[in-house]
């Protein structure tokens, strides 16, 4: 089952759209507090691409990279109506090629939990190494083992509007630490409704091995924190954001 096809052109209105604009203040305060020098970006998984249009219009030079075609195609649009320049382009994470290296690497809203085996989540790492300046920023966000066993387990979330319905049921299994998110969508299209239904499948992994793979790529990790926040993580923490180095 493809993910991110139909569902790309609702993705917005149902609901994840919250995620990226409360993102965005936070990414900027971890730049300050990190300094970063430079001014080209690469947004990993960038989705529909608002957080990519936002720090274009902020002044970086952003490239945007994301595997669905689909939602890439709602990102270009977002760039058309915002009249800022991104450079788009559709490329399995774990093997970017760019033109450039960037100073500033990003990726967000647990995609690095889509890397579902030690090999992909290193060879994304890899990727990342190669692709900073030395000196460069790494910044991402993982959900943790913490919050899929205690919060998405055996979970039926609903969200309903006038013109989208969604459904979000969850399961975790605890042997592989691995969650699966079933999500059915009901768009309606003039006075009928449309189904759309993805499944999508999430690993946690512990900070500690995250941290070790991360030195293993040849990046330093300067900081976790309790995402959202400053502080560091606690063991009931839902979800990390990760600040790694390009040793200079």
């Amino acid at each position: 089952m493809s993910i991110y096809r139909d569902y790309a052109r609702v993705y917005d209105n149902s609901g994840q759209l919250a995620f990226s604009l409360r993102m965005i203040p936070y990414l900027n305060l971890l730049i300050e507090r990190h300094h970063v020098t430079g001014s080209v970006m690469l947004d990993l998984a960038c989705g529909t691409g608002t957080i990519a249009i936002a720090m274009a219009q902020a002044g970086w030079r952003v490239y945007g990279v994301d595997a669905s075609a689909e939602m890439l195609a709602e990102a270009r649009a977002k760039t058309d109506e915002s009249g800022v320049q991104v450079t788009w382009s559709q490329q399995d994470m774990r093997q970017v090629v760019l033109p450039e290296q960037a100073h500033l690497v990003t990726c967000l809203y647990d995609s690095m939990n889509y890397m579902l085996t030690d090999q992909d989540l290193l060879a994304t790492f890899r990727s990342v190494s190669r692709l900073l300046q030395p000196g460069g920023l790494f910044l991402f966000d993982m959900n943790t083992a913490w919050v899929m066993a205690s919060i998405w387990d055996d979970e039926i979330y609903f969200t309903d509007s006038d013109d989208l319905s969604m459904i979000m049921q969850s399961e975790y299994d605890r042997k592989r630490q691995r969650t699966t998110v079933v999500v059915t969508c009901f768009e309606r299209v003039g006075d009928c409704y449309r189904k759309i239904v993805e499944e999508h499948q999430e690993q946690a992994y512990p900070p500690e091995h995250v941290a070790t793979l991360l030195t293993d790529a040849g990046l330093h990790v300067e900081a976790m924190y309790d995402c959202f926040t400053l502080r560091e993580p606690s063991p009931t923490t839902f979800r990390i954001m990760f600040v790694a180095r390009k040793p200079s």
